[in-house]
């Protein structure tokens, strides 16, 4: 597992002073958790002027935790969530993209033709047209967000959401 490889290992070198860090099967071990080791060398490289990336699928909220052990907002790291949707400042707290949320009658149209739960993330919430499907059950623990379950999603949604997802189990879909 990449978790046991040395702390330079793990961490690709983006350019400008910035290092980027995969969370998952990366940073984090088996347990889910940063060992003693690499957080040492973390804030170490940090407090030579090297800004960390924390970067993964995950929603933000999923993230700030292990942002917060990072200490990258007394760092001036960055939060890339959403695989790449959401990128914010972590000292600042300013969001770098969302969607247009002119999009999302759109969305739902497709998701509900196509036989797809349709969901998005907000604050410590996800919310979704289909609250018992397992896809959605399953994100919501792994991240320790709420469910919300909302029949007309793109009503219920009025912000710009960093990121929707649709899901099905049918592999035909």
């Amino acid at each position: 597992m990449k978790a046991d490889l040395p702390v330079q290992r793990r961490v690709q070198h983006v350019g400008g002073g910035d290092d980027l860090v995969d969370v998952d099967g990366t940073l984090l071990d088996s347990e889910k958790k940063i060992s003693k080791r690499t957080l040492a060398a973390l804030l170490k490289v940090q407090q030579m002027g090297v800004r960390i990336v924390l970067a993964s699928g995950r929603p933000t909220y999923g993230l700030m935790p292990i942002a917060k052990t990072l200490e990258l907002g007394n760092y001036g790291g960055f939060i890339l969530s959403y695989n790449g949707g959401q990128i914010i400042n972590a000292q600042s707290g300013e969001l770098e993209r969302r969607i247009n949320p002119e999009m999302l009658p759109y969305l739902e149209k497709k998701s509900r033709k196509n036989g797809f739960a349709i969901f998005t993330y907000h604050e410590d919430t996800i919310i979704t047209d289909s609250p018992e499907n397992e896809h959605i059950r399953r994100e919501a623990e792994l991240n320790g967000l709420k469910i919300i379950a909302e029949t007309e999603f793109s009503i219920a949604v009025d912000f710009a959401p960093c990121k929707c997802m649709l899901v099905s189990d049918d592999e035909e879909a």
